[in-house]
């Protein structure tokens, strides 16, 4: 029997490779899958629901995301149904289509080995809960149009012709609609494409690729600001998706940014310093790559860093908006350092592939193995989120869908947007999340207020009081106006149903109490000012 030729061993090596990245892929979810959702994932779910229902986003549901993330809720929906396990599954496949493009992408910029490795950090790193990446938030969901605009930005400049140039811009648009700090990476992206092909062709090539980049982009973006004048909503979505996010960026300074930056780069350094140092080797070493391409994922990382500076609040799912350019780099390296043992022989090049993906691979799963050996999805959800009440969230929205009618409403004083989801109950307020109205805004106070007719106006079969300091996010200056309104309406309209009091101890969880058990609670808990978390339900009286 003849020895396969080289093409049927690249096959082969490509088959391998696919089906390792396959399998990675798919381990490295399957626990999240039922996962319970957080707040993000929680209001993105409820504002999908409702624009089934024919509501409007932001008019009928405050929110200061861009509308790409609802549309992707909306479209898992569609097609899955209304489940958490909907919305992490079109999580996995959007995620699985980013891959295949950042593959793409670095094959052309640095070959299949490069690609590959790429493919992989990008596989691990965009599930490592230390990000929180577990969840569909609008980070991991804006990756996919970016690099296709990288894409697209890389094949226009190889091919000059219009096509690539407007999928070029309409990817970093809708990038932009996903979250609005793509808008720097697309800044980036115009800036490179403008600067070289200045260089090699002159003024105007330059010129006409950014034109048609723009047309591109207005292709995107004119239906969304269509839409939203048409339904009478053109006010409430200046105001949370532009006029709010002003606001919500100038809060922290710089040194409170510093020091929210250090500690969660030291959170992620068990994970990702292996995929920090190859993306630094690839900058740092000039044999690595050709200097343009360097200087293209260079300005890509840099661009996704300003991303995730904005605001300086540097929570963890902010670092998602880096992963592509720290894949890409970090393929660079891995590329580059399989070259000499493939170039000597075949065993060699399995074994330094094998030494690779185990660099690679072996950090994050041991530095995650608490979290990916948890158990059950609650379990899971408390490893990763602590004392929040999202697994409590289910069996609270449970009892209001089987107690209350479709055309109830339901009020939640907090940021526990998953409840009326899981519930299927509309809000008696578009204000489904608190931070706007407790946070150091200019129009906190009068949001607090239009938060009360809303309430007074609707109704609402239940109101659910969220005891939790991440639901609230007071501070001394909050005006406390929809506090002191809200406790005068219960005393008037409402009883208590029950409460969910954290169990404490090495016991990590929440306790349910009902009727009289309930009330003694309540009473106990008003009078020692008790300032642990809980969550109380309040049912109108007949």
């Amino acid at each position: 029997m003849t020895a396969p030729g080289p093409q049927a061993r690249k096959r082969v090596a490509r088959a391998a490779a696919a089906a390792a990245l396959i399998a990675v892929f798919a381990l490295l979810r399957a626990p999240y899958l039922s996962v319970p959702l957080e707040r993000d994932e929680g209001e993105y779910a409820y504002i999908a629901q409702r624009m089934l229902a024919g509501e409007v986003p932001y008019r009928d549901a405050f929110d200061q995301k861009p509308p790409g993330v609802f549309i992707a809720y909306a479209t898992a929906f569609v097609l899955f149904g209304q489940s958490i396990e909907s919305i992490h599954i079109l999580l996995y496949l959007w995620t699985a289509a980013t891959t295949l493009v950042l593959f793409a992408f670095v094959r052309r910029l640095a070959g299949g080995a490069a690609a590959v490795f790429a493919a992989l950090i990008f596989a691990i790193a965009s599930a490592d809960p230390r990000l929180v990446a577990t969840a569909a938030n609008t980070e991991i969901f804006m990756l996919l149009p970016l690099t296709a605009s990288m894409a697209c930005l890389v094949r226009g400049l190889a091919e000059p012709r219009r096509r690539w140039w407007v999928a070029c811009g309409a990817f970093a648009a809708a990038a932009c609609w996903f979250k609005q700090v793509a808008a720097l990476n697309a800044a980036l992206i115009a800036v490179f494409a403008g600067a070289d092909l200045l260089r090699r062709a002159g003024w105007g090539p330059a010129l006409r690729s950014l034109l048609w980049m723009g047309l591109g982009a207005v292709a995107v973006s004119a239906p969304v600001f269509l839409y939203f004048a048409l339904e009478g909503a053109w006010r409430p979505f200046l105001d949370a998706v532009f006029l709010h996010n002003f606001e919500y960026v100038q809060r922290f300074s710089v040194g409170e940014g510093m020091g929210r930056a250090r500690f969660q780069l030291r959170e992620q350094a068990p994970s990702f310093a292996v995929f920090w140092a190859l993306a630094a080797a690839a900058l740092a070493v000039p044999r690595i790559a050709a200097a343009r391409t360097r200087l293209l994922l260079g300005g890509w990382a840099l661009a996704s860093a300003a991303g995730v500076c904005v605001g300086l609040y540097f929570r963890p799912h902010y670092f998602i908006q880096v992963l592509p350019a720290l894949a890409a780099l970090g393929g660079l390296t891995a590329g580059a350092a399989l070259r000499g043992p493939a170039a000597r022989s075949r065993a060699a090049g399995c074994v330094g592939a094998g030494l690779l993906i185990g660099l690679i691979l072996v950090p994050p799963v041991v530095a995650n193995r608490e979290v990916l050996l948890a158990g059950s999805p609650n379990a899971i959800s408390r490893k990763i989120y602590g004392l929040n009440p999202f697994p409590e969230s289910l069996e609270i929205a449970r009892y209001i869908h089987r107690t209350s009618d479709p055309d109830d409403s339901v009020y939640v004083m907090g940021s526990e947007p998953q409840i009326l989801f899981y519930a299927d109950r509309r809000s008696a307020t578009r204000y489904i999340f608190f931070y706007p109205l407790t946070g150091d805004y200019p129009g906190a106070s009068e949001r607090q207020r239009e938060v009360i007719r809303e309430v007074t106006e609707s109704r609402p079969r239940y109101v659910i009081l969220a005891n939790l300091s991440t639901s609230l996010l007071t501070t001394a200056q909050t005006d406390r106006y929809v506090f002191d309104e809200t406790g005068q309406w219960l005393a008037r309209k409402y009883r208590l149903e029950f409460v969910a009091s954290p169990r404490g101890g090495d016991d990590p969880g929440f306790d349910f109490f009902y009727g009289a058990e309930a009330n003694r609670m309540a009473a106990e808990m008003d009078e020692r000012g008790d300032a642990r978390a809980w969550v109380a339900v309040y049912r109108r009286r007949k």
